[in-house]
């Protein structure tokens, strides 16, 4: 019998870059009104016609006794070398998009302050200029930090994919024939818990991940066909 895997992994986190931008430049959304006019919709009362009734079945074969796993993957992840390497690496270009957006954010305030100096109001002209610079950055930036999540997502792809592969290649050495994550199992003897063990060959198998550099982007890598080969292949994948 296969056995049965779940996985979570977290998303890491990047929106919040451009807030200071979005703060100081961007106009007020307008709020969308109420398709519904504000009240409460009810549930429609339906009439409930009688089913037949479904009698008790014979007895049949009873499934053999589960033989039962459990991994924790916050664990795993966090013991993960490529996903500490991986958390390094973004930190850096996170605070670089940060960094950069501060500058800009502080060279429009200064912009939009010296023509308020000038003690005349800014002329048409002014105005545009200054509405297609807030546009070009909110575009400029706003891709930057598309970029920077689908790296993320892209790394963290390649961590899940390979610990599947060893929860599987573990469950299936141990004759484990039901596999649960930590999170729902209420109660758990430590016994069952094969994260150790994932963390172990997670790390010799997938060392580093694959990242794509600061200035590309996923989806034109995708779309071009052209996948990175992984330097290190493991040669052992199984479990004791």
């Amino acid at each position: 019998m296969r056995s049965s895997i779940m996985a979570r992994t977290g998303k890491v986190g990047l929106r919040g870059a451009l807030c200071g931008l979005a703060l100081a430049l961007a106009p007020a959304l307008a709020m969308a009104q109420d398709a519904g006019g504000g009240q409460p919709q009810q549930n429609p009362i339906l009439p409930m016609p009688p089913v037949p009734e479904f009698k008790p079945l014979p007895a049949g074969a009873h499934p053999a006794a589960p033989v039962i796993g459990i991994f924790n993957t916050q664990q795993i992840m966090a013991q993960s070398t490529a996903v500490q390497k991986l958390q390094t690496e973004l930190g850096a270009r996170r605070e670089a998009l940060v960094k950069d957006v501060r500058a800009e954010d502080g060279q429009l305030q200064a912009l939009r302050q010296s023509i308020i100096k000038a003690g005349k109001a800014p002329t048409p002209e002014q105005q545009q200029d200054l509405q297609k610079r807030v546009m070009a950055d909110r575009t400029k930036f706003g891709n930057r930090n598309r970029i920077l999540e689908e790296d993320a997502q892209v790394a963290l792809n390649q961590v899940q994919r390979e610990m599947q592969q060893i929860v599987s290649a573990i469950a299936a050495s141990r004759g484990m024939t039901l596999v649960l994550q930590a999170g729902t199992a209420a109660l758990h003897d430590n016994s069952l818990d094969i994260s150790d063990q994932v963390v172990t060959y997670l790390n010799q198998a997938l060392p580093t991940v694959y990242l794509p550099g600061p200035t590309e982007d996923p989806e034109d890598i995708a779309k071009s066909g052209k996948y990175p080969v992984m330097p290190f292949q493991p040669s052992d994948n199984g479990g004791e």
